[in-house]
């Protein structure tokens, strides 16, 4: 219902955009008016109804409900010129999203050699089960709706997490706290940051992402449930559950450690029976999954599930700079954990909350083998079932205290917290400028003057560094792909004697790369250890003739590798 509301705010937002095309600060003037107005059309609708039986809480939460669904509309408007983008490209590993999804239409291996520079560093689950859910399309936009999918399902599991935390915290009156108006906060609150932009930018992308976030909250979801029942059937769903994350992100195998303690230390009464019963029947599907994936790839499929991302070292001082990064949400957590065991004690939450500060943290930890901070979404969205639990629990006891009260002190209490959680938003990273990232007429441009370098050519013969939708209707696994050289470029993991004989031999007919006279060069980066020597050969090799103008972005510090400047390279004659 509440994610509903914010889809005709999207709309209203892309239609005031295209109207205002061209004049990106006048459109923002016109954005912020329509969704102030929103936000105060419903709270002054409600002050008149009530008339004397107003309750300053209850104005209070109508305030913070619009305030989320507003958001949710304003992420929905800007995701929407992604989600709708027809090529592959708009974050790094897109490319190789497409590519698995050709390989499997082909029957081509999903890994194979390193020296093909072709496959995926993350399992495929993601991708095979993105393409099922899309009825078998070759349609892009039709699979980041289906990312869409995962995270409002994510969102919708992280409600029944907070909802449930909040009735174990209070069995008799949890499930009257969240009122409809809080059920849209709680709801659309989560929804949003499922999305955020610090821990979560790719939701809406072609990234593994969306589904192991779903697959985390599911986890933790389980493991509430198994807390306040004890029931021992759900032993068996814990145990398949890592097996089956194993293969949408290897890293979510974990989970099979997370259960595992949780039964020995923390699980009430303790069985060591029950422990060791998981533990086998966890053991045997993880076990399965691996020699399926060795009898199906060999040793291709250790290379490029274990080898490569296992290759990156964590860099401490870049964990500890993501920690100050993502802060809020660690805090968030802790306050929502403090806030639910001191309305029902250690006993029933200390566990639960213990798994969600070791996971969060092992996020941040393990992070920093690179800048990003999307390995962190997950414990951020665990952190968020934690904190609007206790921040309904919190209004609750506002609107109880009115009974009686000074209207005026109860209306300053209410709107003072209103206030501090709407600003915190902010903080959160869910707060966006209503304004398109991007004309897409421009990227249409760019995607259109892509593929007329394919026109009258073998499109098995023409490489394009990253971006798979030119290869899809002909079902061409290109090899030789940006994303996957700079994966292991930069861990010096990589042979790329393959590439450097191919460029040598001109197999290419045409190349066209990104950031080919920059520094930050995918297949020969300046930050890397040892060069590659790509860069040379291409030089040596091909000569440029022409070039693609990058397409234009709102903000310039947000413009995408894949929307850079492209040079188009042929053969030098010999």
């Amino acid at each position: 219902m509440s994610l509903a509301l914010a889809l005709p705010v999207a709309f209203l937002l892309r239609e005031i955009n295209t109207a205002s095309s061209g004049q990106p600060e006048r459109a923002a003037m016109i954005s912020g008016i329509f969704l102030l107005t929103v936000i105060l059309v419903a709270p002054a609708i409600y002050l008149v109804k009530s008339r004397g039986q107003f309750s300053p809480a209850m104005f209070g939460s109508i305030v913070i409900a619009c305030c989320t669904i507003v958001l949710a509309g304003v992420y929905l408007f800007s995701a929407s010129h992604y989600l709708f983008l027809r090529g592959d490209f708009a974050i790094w590993s897109e490319s190789d999203f497409v590519n698995d999804i050709i390989k499997f239409r082909t029957g081509y291996p999903l890994f194979s050699a390193e020296v093909n520079n072709e496959s995926f560093a993350y399992t495929p689950g993601s991708q095979l089960l993105t393409y099922f859910l899309s009825g078998f399309s070759n349609w892009l936009p039709r699979y980041r709706l289906v990312q869409i999918l995962y995270t409002v399902i994510a969102a919708m599991f992280a409600y029944s997490c907070s909802r449930k935390l909040l009735t174990i915290a209070q069995p008799d009156s949890g499930n009257n706290v969240f009122t409809p108006v809080w059920s849209i906060i709680v709801l659309s609150g989560l929804f949003l940051i499922a999305t955020n932009s610090l821990t979560n930018p790719f939701s809406h992308l072609l990234h593994n992402d969306a589904l192991a976030q779903l697959v985390t909250i599911a986890a933790f979801r389980l493991l509430i449930e198994y807390e306040d029942t004890n029931d021992a059937r759900l032993i068996w769903l814990m145990a398949l559950l890592p097996a089956f994350g194993f293969w949408v992100k290897q890293s979510l195998v974990i989970w099979a450690v997370i259960f595992a303690f949780y039964l020995l230390v923390f699980s009430r009464p303790r069985s060591f029976k029950r422990f060791g019963i998981f533990s086998a029947a966890a053991f045997i599907p993880i076990a399965v999954s691996l020699a399926l994936g060795h009898y199906l790839w060999a040793d291709d499929f250790r290379y490029w599930v274990f080898t490569v991302l296992g290759s990156h070292g964590v860099s401490p001082l870049r964990s500890l700079k993501h920690l100050f990064d993502v802060w809020i949400y660690v805090a968030i957590g802790i306050i929502g954990g403090a806030v639910l065991m001191n309305v029902n004690g250690l006993r029933k939450f200390f566990g639960l909350w213990l798994v969600w500060l070791g996971l969060i943290l092992l996020e941040i930890y393990t992070s920093g083998v690179a800048w990003m901070l999307n390995h962190i979404g997950p414990g951020s969205l665990i952190a968020g079932t934690w904190f609007f639990a206790s921040a309904a629990w919190f209004y609750s006891k506002l609107s109880a205290n009115e009974i009686g009260s000074d209207k005026g002190a109860s209306l300053m209490r209410a709107s003072a917290f209103a206030a501090v959680i709407c600003l915190l938003f902010s903080g959160l990273g869910v707060v966006r400028i209503p304004v398109q990232p991007f004309a897409e007429a421009d990227a249409e441009r760019y995607v259109s003057e892509i593929e007329t370098e394919f026109k009258n050519s073998d499109p098995g013969s023409v490489l394009l560094d990253f971006g798979s939708w030119v290869y899809f209707e002909n079902e061409v696994v290109m090899k030789d792909r940006a994303p996957s050289i700079g994966e292991r470029g930069y861990s010096a993991t990589g042979d790329f004697s393959g590439i450097l004989a191919r460029i040598t031999e001109k197999k290419y007919s045409k190349i066209l790369l990104r950031n080919f006279h920059s520094g930050d060069f995918w297949y020969d980066h300046e930050m890397w250890k040892k060069p590659s020597g790509i860069r040379e050969a291409l030089r040596e090799n091909y000569r440029e003739v022409k070039q693609i103008e990058p397409i234009e972005m709102t903000d310039p510090k947000e413009m995408p590798y894949g929307f850079s400047k492209i040079s188009i390279l042929v053969p030098v004659e010999n």
